[in-house]
């Protein structure tokens, strides 16, 4: 039986009369804006339905998963678990013919509306094994996007991964491939508090799916270790980041992120997350130490039977396509025969002219440029005309050199190297004195902007830390992409370069108290006004197009910060000791209890269990310096010494320079009420003199330890070479002619 929507065949020979699995009621929503609404009309509905699964299945981000693949347009594809359509598009845009396979007819029929204009669509409903039988062609690429996971559901065996591999294998071509994308059970983004994807629980991958069943997502030597079960399969690996859902940028293993090139982490559209680090600068920290691979939160995994490489390879893509279609583009990075290249292509007709106009602002920018050190990425031509090809450098960007710098704490050096930058840049665009064009009021408004601004007739708005790259041959600027044929006030230039760096990424954000946008010469007034500029530069880039992260608070149920609660809950803490008590000095949160602890100075009584007979009071978690005034039992009136982790300053005084811990015990058994006596220093010079102070004495107590180990080393040193002699000929005569 087949039915028909617009272009679209439905098969539905082997559909069972029902769909087992549903989302409810939003399936019928999604149906209504597939009939309803055409595809350049989705990215508004989303906006205003503000709903996760509408945003899910309608977004054109989805399709960046597929659509950077170097297809020909004749290829034969097939799509396992289509669904909603959400990456059918851009698999019928770039192949030959596109054949899917879905359990779920509404979800079939909803793919079928949103292309129905598309001749070379067919959907094939019902179930995978049941129509896998009666497949009869071979296919040049079988896709599992988001499928793989659900093998046990798919195919009936023992071993069901392996084989649902081995079945799909079969339908290849000799040189097919499959297109597998799944999350990574170790992503980093589960550590960092995301819930898994399909149970939304928190660690469920991690601990190993010990609470769930039906789905599993793996690690890259689990997912190794299932293609070579399935016959010796090869798998070439991508990264997609942040996810295969919603990738903006996808690495390979030949082109991994640079330091400070992972900076967003707000991608928890369906439910509330934890953030329990900064994830940014733990992609940075596994980076440096080759482990990204194992952490990237999905991967893209194109696998074969063979490892033969296409002769023009792709390394990396990035997609900025979340812009007015005029100027949608993506860029990528390759190499082939001759050596790496780079390509800006258009992510559409409309958006043509705007990625070759690259040619036209390297001519107008290039003799200015050189005058002052900096060279700007070669452009030309593709051969067939389809994009703008630039030069591949190497080298690290200004923005690997200062977050360098910021990491060891060298805020000086970072300073002196990011405001050499700045000053080039001034100098480059501040030729003449700034007055404002209608051009210029098109794309930055009309903001009140001081007089006697300078500028260059040329205006190379986009020149942030991250498009330098500085290597032997010199600077260069790697992106030119925004620039203007008008004049924009220089300062407007240095505002973007300080602004994108300072706030693009947290661990940044130190940089705030500075002043280093009052260091540029950028008035208070200025920065509102450039704020102003950067606001409606920004509506000009998007035109009618909403972007995700614009609609992140309206659709995610939000993050919880764990970092800051904890901290929350530190600072309560340091209003209150904490006593504990037990049988030996092994004290444990169970045996405990908080009392108030003010400024100044303290009378606590303190009532313990029959059984105890150590105590630990711990007062803050915090640098501290405390004054012991006494421990006395209530029961007796006996004193009790103390000992603590603090250092000494004399009269009862400590400096506790981490932690803070006094000890007490063994107290006879039924003494059970005591009496703390503590003074708290609150005075913030002497608490500075008196820690400077406990600094020193730490210092000079560990000197003193090392020069006892240097002389007990000495000592033994000596006592083995005496033993030495001692065992010699020489002594042992020596000690006879002495006897005699």
């Amino acid at each position: 039986m087949i039915e028909k929507i617009g272009q679209v065949q439905l098969e539905l020979k082997w559909y069972p009369g029902q769909d087992f699995y549903s989302d409810g009621a939003v399936e019928e929503e999604m149906l209504e804006i597939a009939r309803n609404y055409r595809e350049d009309q989705w990215n508004r509905v989303i906006a205003e339905r503000k709903s996760w699964p509408v945003l899910y299945h309608f977004s054109h981000v989805r399709e960046n998963i597929v659509s950077w693949l170097p297809f020909t347009g004749r290829e034969n594809v097939l799509e396992i678990g289509a669904g909603c359509g959400a990456v059918t598009g851009a698999l019928c845009k770039k192949a030959g013919k596109v054949t899917c396979i879905e359990l779920s007819k509404r979800r079939s029929e909803i793919n079928a509306w949103r292309h129905r204009d598309r001749k070379n669509l067919k959907i094939l409903v019902g179930n995978f094994q049941e129509i896998e039988k009666n497949l009869t062609e071979k296919y040049d690429y079988i896709t599992l996007i988001g499928v793989f996971e659900y093998g046990e559901a798919y195919i009936d065996s023992a071993t069901p991964y392996v084989d649902f591999l081995k079945t799909i294998a079969s339908h290849l071509k000799p040189d097919g491939k499959i297109i597998l994308a799944i999350e990574n059970r170790f992503g980093l983004k589960y550590w960092a508090g995301c819930t898994e994807d399909h149970f939304g629980a928190l660690f469920e991958g991690l601990e190993g799916y010990r609470h769930s069943r039906g789905v599993k997502t793996f690690t890259q030597k689990e997912l190794n270790k299932l293609l070579k079960d399935a016959g010796g399969l090869i798998g070439e690996y991508y990264y997609p980041f942040p996810d295969y859902k919603f990738p903006v940028q996808i690495f390979s293993d030949e082109r991994l992120p640079q330091k400070g090139e992972l900076n967003r982490t707000e991608f928890n559209y369906d439910r509330l997350r934890l953030s329990l680090f900064e994830e940014s600068a733990v992609f940075d920290s596994l980076g440096e130490n080759d482990l990204f691979p194992q952490f990237s939160n999905s991967f893209l995994v194109i696998i074969g039977r063979d490892n033969k490489e296409r002769a023009d390879k792709i390394l990396y893509s990035k997609f900025s396509n979340e812009r007015a279609e005029e100027f949608s583009v993506y860029t990528q990075i390759g190499r082939n025969g001759e050596g790496h290249w780079v390509r800006r292509h258009p992510s559409s007709i409309q958006a043509r002219p705007h990625a070759k106009r690259l040619l036209e602002i390297q001519k107008r920018l290039k003799e200015a440029y050189e005058k002052e050190g900096f060279f700007l990425n070669a452009c030309k031509e593709s051969e067939d005309g389809s994009c703008a090809e630039l030069e591949y450098l190497e080298g690290q960007t200004l923005e690997e050199i200062l977050d360098g710098l910021l990491e060891e704490k060298k805020i000086e050096a970072l300073e002196e190297k990011l405001f050499w930058y700045l000053d080039k840049i001034r100098s480059l665009h501040s030729k003449q004195e700034f007055t404002m064009s209608e051009e210029f009021a098109r794309v930055f408004g009309n903001p009140a902007l001081p007089d006697q601004l300078r500028c260059a007739e040329v205006s190379n708005v986009d020149l942030v830390a991250g498009n330098l790259i500085i290597n032997q041959t010199g600077n260069h600027i790697v992106d030119y992409e925004w620039t203007f044929f008008f004049p924009v006030p220089a300062n407007y230039l240095l505002y973007r370069i300080l602004h994108y760096y300072i706030y693009s990424d947290q661990k940044r954000l130190c940089l705030e108290e500075k002043g280093l946008f009052e260091k540029a010469g950028i008035t208070d007034a200025e920065l509102c006004a450039y704020e102003e500029m950067e606001r409606s530069f920004q509506r000009y880039i998007l035109g009618e197009h909403i972007p995700m992260r614009n609609l992140y608070t309206e659709i995610s149920p939000g993050k919880v910060d764990a970092k800051q609660y904890y901290q929350q809950i530190s600072r309560e803490k340091q209003g209150k000791l904490q006593v504990f008590w037990g049988k030996e000095r092994n004290f444990s949160e169970e045996a405990s209890a908080y009392y108030p602890f003010a400024a100044g100075k303290n009378e606590i009584t303190i009532t313990l269990p029959e059984e105890a007979s150590y105590i630990r009071i711990d007062p803050g978690e915090e640098a501290i310096i405390c004054r012991i005034l006494g421990l006395t039992c209530l029961d007796d009136g006996k004193t009790f010494e103390i000992s603590t982790n603090g250092i000494c300053l004399g009269n009862g005084t400590y400096a506790f320079l981490e932690d803070p811990q006094i000890y007490a015990g063994p107290f006879d058994r039924g003494k059970k009420h005591f009496l703390v006596e503590l003074e708290k220093n609150t005075d913030k010079e002497g608490r500075k003199v008196l820690f400077e102070f406990a600094q020193k004495k730490q210092q000079e107590s560990i000197r003193q330890r090392e020069e006892i180990h240097r002389l007990r080393q000495e000592l033994e040193s000596s006592k083995r070479l005496i033993r030495e002699m001692e065992n010699t000929k020489v002594w042992k005569m020596y000690r006879r002619v002495k006897k005699q």
